[in-house]
């Protein structure tokens, strides 16, 4: 019996890309978002997505999981011959697990790809799984022929030579041509003709003369995947915005899957380094095309990160950690016990390294919606900005980033107040609830191709807290500025009223007392009686002027709310009003000890409400009703008066009642029906009192 033919370290080019998807019908595993499965409808993403020529609508469920199947069952069946065929570490051995896990890995991806979309890539990666499982169920059976003295089978053992060349080619060579919405055109379309020249090429080279020398041949690949490389790169650099993303990775995938080639030609590292850097080739060129494929959501598919995906993650890493384990074994052991010692390394890693799979695969498609501390470290920091008012715009384009949404819109009282990115597909809103109040909305939808299912919604969820930290935080700045407009408008206000007393009223009648004490002093000595006549009606003027400003200045504040409280106050203000033939009725029970502002803000609504009855109402008599109720401060003024329009633009000092209320948080209504007028005002009583430095005279302002 002739032993089987082998390859030789020169003859062996593992140049493979793995994408990482999940098989069809796989449990989902979903970071932060649940993304959708099957093909979705094409959304506006900013760019058409037409057909590209190469691919069809719809796709075929049942060519998938033959896909799948086939190459599954030849990885499987290459690992029991291997185990069967008293195996011994060596160049056959470590490409036989390169093989192994490109079966695995690239049989998951094609059929994901194909069950949704009937494109040339899916086909390309099939070609590639089922070569790399003929292949390495070739060079096992060629074991099992050596060792155990099975039957010879050239035509299955020669598939280790040359099964695995057209699919891994085709990998690097022809597949980053065709990562687009459009069939290539001009140079790119000539960079596509000349990879899949160089890989039928090969192929035919290794089927038909497998004994000849392939150095030129390995030259050429390496050439033309680095330039193939170069392309990616530049369109990465230079093309569309949208069709930019994950370029880079796919660049540097490309180049490292052609550079693995150059050890094949010199040889001028141990063999082993090159089994193993193959492997590192599968890791890189294959998240390269999970990243290019999610991201720009080519072909309209959205795939999922799940189980399977991290399963065929998972392969390549314990193949990788078998090869390095038995290296290092038989550095000190003998060829068995070293065989032992790598088994019970890969149980004891298998653990570990899937989890970190996992998390790293769901990283680089997710970001940080698969760790919720990190979104939310990354979201909680927009609230250290330079400006308040551009909080809500840093969550939200922080919570779009991290969760991978396509927009985000804050919104409260039915206004837009920050919003990120435009709506591609379904808006889901979601109730933004600070304290147990709704205080506004959010609105998220997904990237084109993909929904938020139960755990997406949960993610938005507990993240939501910050939003609306940040939402509460932006309204209480927002009502903060409003009270200081309204504050300064109120002091602008009095400043008004002072000046027109002082331009209008004391200022001319100094200049008139001064007149006055002219006249005086010109007619003392020629008629004293005439001079004491208009001395006697300069002190009544001056008698009326000093009440005039002491009037003025109980209405700023009068200084029995300061020393006797709210109750005096008001009766001294119906008292003043009793001189001028206003008759008010107060009705004022005992008063608990009020907050100065709420004590000022009070009277000066009674003081105005009192006033316009005077100037206004046509009856001169009015009730003024102040009590407590609910906690709060209640002032009511009712006249029998003509009342008024309430479409008629009302004055100042009805509004000046309102935001005195407002600033304490309460309310006044106005009501009138032609016969009468009622104010009603509410002011809470927990108003905190103001600064001890601060002069109470600011304080109902």
């Amino acid at each position: 019996m002739s032993e089987a033919p082998r390859r030789r370290p020169g003859d062996r080019t593992t140049t493979d890309g793995t994408a990482y998807e999940h098989a069809v019908g796989g449990p989902e595993v979903s970071y932060g978002l649940s993304i959708m499965t099957d093909v979705a409808a094409p959304a506006a993403t900013g760019r058409e997505r037409s057909g590209t020529g190469v691919s069809s609508t719809g796709g075929s469920p049942h060519v998938a999981t033959v896909v799948v199947a086939i190459s599954w069952a030849l990885a499987l069946a290459a690992c029991v011959a291997f185990a069967f065929s008293a195996p011994s570490l060596g160049p056959e051995t470590l490409f036989l697990f390169v093989d192994v896990t490109v079966a695995v890995v690239y049989g998951t991806v094609a059929s994901v790809i194909l069950a949704r979309r009937r494109h040339v890539v899916a086909y390309l990666l099939a070609i590639a799984a089922i070569g790399g499982g003929l292949s390495a169920f070739g060079g096992a059976y060629g074991g099992l022929v050596a060792s155990r003295g099975w039957p010879e089978q050239p035509w299955l053992v020669s598939m280790f030579g040359w099964a695995w060349v057209p699919g891994t080619l085709a990998l690097f060579l022809v597949v980053p041509w065709l990562m687009r919405e459009r069939l290539p055109r001009g140079w790119d379309l000539a960079g596509l003709a000349v990879g899949v020249t160089c890989t039928v090429v090969m192929t035919v080279q290794r089927v038909a003369f497998p004994m000849t020398d392939t150095r030129i041949s390995i030259v050429a690949v390496v050439v033309v995947g680095l330039l193939t490389a170069l392309a990616v790169a530049v369109r990465a650099a230079g093309g569309p915005a949208d069709e930019r993303v994950g370029l880079g990775w796919l660049a540097l995938g490309v180049a490292v899957m052609a550079l693995s080639f150059v050890p094949l030609v010199w040889f001028v590292v141990p063999f082993w380094v090159t089994a193993v850097l193959h492997l590192v080739c599968q890791a890189l060129f294959s998240g390269a095309l999970l990243v290019v494929i999610l991201r720009q959501q080519l072909w309209d598919i959205g795939l999922a990160v799940s189980r399977s995906l991290v399963a065929g993650l998972l392969a390549l890493l314990l193949s990788g950690t078998y090869v390095l384990a038995v290296v290092a074994a038989q550095a000190a052991l003998d060829e068995a016990v070293a065989q032992v010692v790598a088994a019970v390394v890969v149980v004891v890693a298998a653990y570990p390294l899937r989890g970190w799979a996992g998390r790293r695969v769901a990283a680089l498609v997710y970001g940080d919606a698969w760790e919720p501390h990190r979104a939310a470290s990354r979201i909680g920091a927009g609230f250290v900005t330079d400006d308040g008012r551009d909080l809500l715009a840093v969550l939200a384009e922080r919570l779009a980033e991290s969760l991978r949404l396509q927009s985000v819109e804050i919104r409260a009282d039915g206004a837009t107040l920050a919003s990120y990115g435009s709506p591609s597909s379904d808006v889901l809103e979601l109730p933004v609830v600070h304290r147990g109040a709704t205080i506004g909305a959010m609105r998220v939808t997904a990237p084109p191709g993909e929904w938020l299912g139960s755990r997406g919604v949960a993610a938005i969820e507990q993240l939501g807290g910050l939003v609306a930290a940040g939402l509460a935080l932006t309204l209480a700045l927002a009502e903060a500025d409003a009270t200081r407009e309204r504050l300064t408008t109120a002091r602008l206000q009095e400043r008004r009223v002072i000046r027109r007393e002082l331009h209008d009223g004391l200022g001319p009648w100094l200049a008139g007392l001064r007149l006055g004490m002219q006249g005086v002093r010109n007619t003392v000595r020629t008629d004293a009686d005439l001079a004491d006549t208009l001395l006697d009606g300069l002190l009544d003027e001056l008698d009326q002027r000093i009440a005039d400003v002491r009037e003025l200045s109980h209405s700023l504040l009068p200084p029995a709310i300061e020393q006797l409280g709210l109750g005096p106050a008001l009766e001294e203000l119906v008292a003043r009003w009793d001189t001028a033939d206003v008759r008010v009725d107060l009705v004022c029970g005992p008063l608990p000890p009020l907050a100065p502002p709420v004590a000022a803000a009070a009277y000066a609504i009674a003081s105005e409400s009192v006033t316009n009855v005077a100037k206004h109402s046509g009856t001169g008599a009015c009730t003024l009703d102040v009590r407590i109720g609910d906690g709060d401060l209640l002032v009511t003024c009712v006249d029998g008066g003509r009342g008024f329009e309430p479409q008629v633009r009302h004055g100042v000092g009805l509004g000046s009642m309102r935001e005195r209320a407002a600033e304490l948080g309460g309310s006044v209504e106005i009501r009138s029906n032609g016969s009468g007028t009622r104010v009603d005002a509410r002011i809470p009583t927990t108003t905190a009192p103001p600064q001890a430095d601060r002069p109470v005279a600011e304080v109902p302002a």
